[in-house]
């Protein structure tokens, strides 16, 4: 293997992680037209994300494992073919139920890039390595759900919602060749094992019950989840509810999430100045003060977009802060393979970001409170489920 400069591949796994989560943002803006196009209901038309969210928490319990026997490169690069032939089918199709098979599938592949690429990550840095280029990848990585929707927009004004998929076929093929010269193999032959389904048990069990390892994941998962829902009911919200253009709905996504993207700057900075810990508290207790307005401006001024933007720029402001460390924190307190580590995280992800989709397809009315409602008891967990990890940890400690 070449030796590869110490930013390439990051970069390459990201750009091709922005043409994975390209497949859900840049078509929220043509979610109208698709349910038009498709002569769906607008309930079927979330059901698209969701089951894009479904396929990302099927198989990542298997493909964990699966990179820890036969190495990280093999899957990643395996799973990107699969994902350009799912786009294809998506590009293609009329059919509903095929439509939904292909976005299904499109998830198990991006469960590939959490598992297998992240994996490699933390294998090849330290700590403050590993954090510094995990916020400089979310801030990069955030480029999808931020102007997702606004290029969307914009291909809509020349085609239809059919071009988006031809797009990101071309992008999912560039990247996925580009990784097969750059991706280094940071799981050699000598470290991997058979599969053992005893062993995995084993092993699963252990991550799952190192309450420090869940509880952190799930403090991230919570406010993940909060994100999926302002992106799931957005584009209704935005589009339908007050009769904006896709362009406006695009251009508010960029804005809320411009916000992430500096919070990540601030990352490296505070990490040396208060560490991890006190960056994690310090970026939820942000996203809280975000999801609390949400609310209140849901009732002040319900009729009223521009504060509901204003405390998701907050809450994106937060999360920001926070999602770095509290993914090296989580990943750093398993000994167990990083396998498995890696898809018991991204298995909680995955899942949080479906429980988010479903929950606004089944509370969303299309008011501003509904949605505020998710924003603020999702961050509310979150800070519980981190209050409490330190709480136990602290009293356990001789």
């Amino acid at each position: 293997m070449r030796n590869v400069p110490s930013l390439v591949f990051p970069l390459l796994l990201v750009f091709h992680e922005i043409g994975s989560y390209l497949s859900n943002d840049m078509y929220l803006s043509a979610l109208p037209q698709l349910v038009s196009d498709l002569n769906i209901t607008q309930h079927e038309g979330q059901l698209t994300l969701t089951l894009w969210f479904l396929g990302a928490v099927a198989l990542q319990l298997l493909l964990g494992p699966l990179s820890d026997r036969y190495g990280r490169r093999v899957l990643l690069l395996s799973s990107g073919i699969v994902y350009v032939i799912a786009l294809t089918i998506c590009a293609m199709t009329s059919n509903l139920l095929i439509f939904l098979f292909a976005r299904f599938i499109q998830g198990i592949t991006v469960s590939a890039v959490l598992v297998a690429g992240y994996a490699s990550i933390h294998e090849r840095y330290d700590q403050a390595q590993a954090i510094r280029i995990l916020a400089l990848m979310g801030s990069i990585v955030i480029i999808a759900p931020a102007f997702g929707p606004l290029l969307g927009s914009l291909v809509l004004l020349f085609g239809t919602w059919r071009w988006i998929f031809w797009i990101l076929v071309c992008w999912a093929i560039l990247t996925t060749f580009l990784l097969s010269i750059w991706m280094p193999e940071t799981n050699p032959p000598e470290n991997r094992h058979p599969i053992n389904f005893k062993f995995l048990l084993k092993n699963y069990y252990a991550v799952i019950t190192n309450w420090k390892f869940t509880g952190l994941s799930l403090t991230f998962c919570f406010t993940f989840a909060g994100f999926i829902a302002w992106l799931t009911a957005a584009p209704f919200l935005i589009v339908d509810r007050f009769g904006k253009t896709a362009m406006t709905f695009g251009i508010v996504q960029a804005i809320v999430f411009v916000f992430y993207v500096i919070a990540n700057r601030f990352v490296k900075h505070l990490l040396e100045k208060i560490g991890p810990v006190k960056l994690v508290r310090l970026g939820l207790s942000i996203t809280l003060v975000g999801g609390i307005l949400s609310l209140i401006f849901a009732f002040v001024i319900p009729n009223s977009l521009s504060g509901l933007v204003i405390a998701m720029m907050i809450y994106s402001f937060g999360s920001g802060l926070s999602f770095p460390p509290l993914n090296r924190l989580a990943i750093e307190a398993s000994p167990e393979p990083m396998g498995i580590r890696m898809a018991v995280s991204s298995t909680l992800m995955s899942g949080f970001g479906m429980l988010g989709a479903l929950t606004v397809s089944i509370v969303y009315d299309s008011t501003i409170a509904s949605l505020a409602y998710i924003l603020a008891i999702t961050i509310i967990f979150a800070c519980l489920v981190r209050w409490s990890v330190y709480h136990i940890l602290s009293s356990r400690a001789p």
